[in-house]
């Protein structure tokens, strides 16, 4: 559980200073947004894996429960 939470939590946190730092780029003259774009794919990859850790750690604890 902690890893998926862990996980989450790290893409959540890839994913905002992304958009921040994308943010920032737009504003000057000649910046490549490249780099935050992948930065932001990352954290949505991220986010999207630990949520999986997390609802099959959820279903098994349910299922042992059940037992």
């Amino acid at each position: 559980m902690f890893v998926g939470r862990s996980l989450y939590i790290l893409g959540l946190l890839f994913v905002f200073f992304s958009i921040v730092t994308l943010v920032m780029m737009l504003f000057s003259n000649n910046a490549n947004p490249l780099i935050p774009l992948f930065a932001i794919l990352n954290g949505f990859m991220a986010m999207g894996i630990g949520d999986i850790v997390i609802d099959l750690n959820h279903k098994k604890s349910l299922e042992n429960m059940k037992e």
